[in-house]
Formats: structure tokens, sequence, C-alpha cells
């Protein structure tokens, strides 16, 4: 296997009222959503990275029927790149792999493929839209150690220009659409 889709879903969500990986969006919680486009996409093997209220979210992914791994990730309370680092010493043999996150269930699988067929031009291939960067990243195994440096509630963003990256185009909008108040989550 050459590529390993990771969907990061260990946040306490603190900027919502409630807990918005489980927040009702047009009739599925949210992560289902995320993890949902990520697995159709079919790049590879999906792993969600869970922590807070990680047993109501393996509940509704798997209630999805969806096909994925688990990875608990004790650490969530200290931010984003503890889940990135979970997952990446857990499955550290994969070629490359696709970054996304739990609270951005707009993602056309589509862009999974692009980032996909785009994975290995650069240490880090990010999408755009109109021209401003989003979500999910793809990164590359030679950046793996400077990946598991990163520290606090920032994921690949704050690698991105101190390696090899490149943005692509994409006609996704969903790249920018992240879940962080009850008004997002309107249908």
């Amino acid at each position: 296997m050459e590529v390993a889709v990771v969907v990061l879903a260990a946040g306490e969500s603190k900027r919502f009222d409630g807990f918005k990986l489980l927040a009702d969006y047009c009739g599925e919680p949210v992560v289902v959503r995320a993890v949902k486009s990520a697995a159709a996409a079919g790049a590879g093997p999906v792993y969600v990275v869970v922590g807070h209220r990680a047993e109501e979210i393996r509940s509704a992914v798997r209630g999805a029927g969806l096909d994925v791994t688990f990875v608990y990730n004790p650490w969530y309370r200290l931010g984003l790149s503890t889940s990135l680092k979970a997952a990446l010493t857990v499955a550290p043999f994969f070629k490359e792999y696709i970054i996304a996150l739990g609270d951005m269930p707009l993602v056309r699988p589509g862009t999974y493929r692009k980032l996909l067929a785009h994975a290995g031009a650069a240490d880090v291939v990010y999408p755009t839209f109109r021209g401003v960067r989003g979500n999910p990243v793809a990164i590359s195994r030679r950046v793996l150690p400077r990946a598991l440096e990163i520290e606090g509630d920032v994921g690949v963003r704050a690698i991105i220009d101190e390696v090899y990256s490149i943005g692509i185009e994409v006609e996704d909008p969903g790249v920018l659409i992240d879940v962080d108040r009850r008004g997002d989550v309107a249908c």
C-alpha cells in the first residue's frame, strides 16, 4: 500500500456550542460526512484519530458502515499536532498520507483523488480554491521526521513553508469550509 488517508477527529470542539464532530449536518454527524468523503475517494486505507468522546465517534462512524481503522490519541488535549503524530507513528509505512480534518464535511471525494494524483510531486501538496489554501493536504513520508516535531494546536500548516510544497487548484469550496460554530452546520 502506498497511500493512507488520515482523518483527525480527536479535538474537544472548544469554539463550538456543543460537540461539533457529532453535530447534525444534513442528517448525519459532521465527522461521518467527513469520513465518508475520505473513504469514497478510494485513495487508500482510512485511519480516524479519536480522542475526546472517542467511543461516541467510533460508534457513529461504525454505524455508518465505514471500513476504517481507529487510532486513539490519549494526548488530544495538547493539540492537533498530537493527533497527527498518533496517526503517523501507528502507520509509518506508507509512501504518502492525505491528512484530513474531521470537521470539514464538505470536501469532495474528487479532491482527495486529485491530491493523490499529485502526491509525490512535492513534500506537501495542498488544495486551493480560487487561490486560497485549504485542506486536506498530502504529505510525503520524506517529511515524517519534521512532521513528528510539530508541537501544539497546529498540523501540517506548521511546516508548509519549510519544505517543498505545491498548491493545486480544485473546484471544491469544501476545502475552505470547516465547522467551528453552530451556524456552520446549517444545510
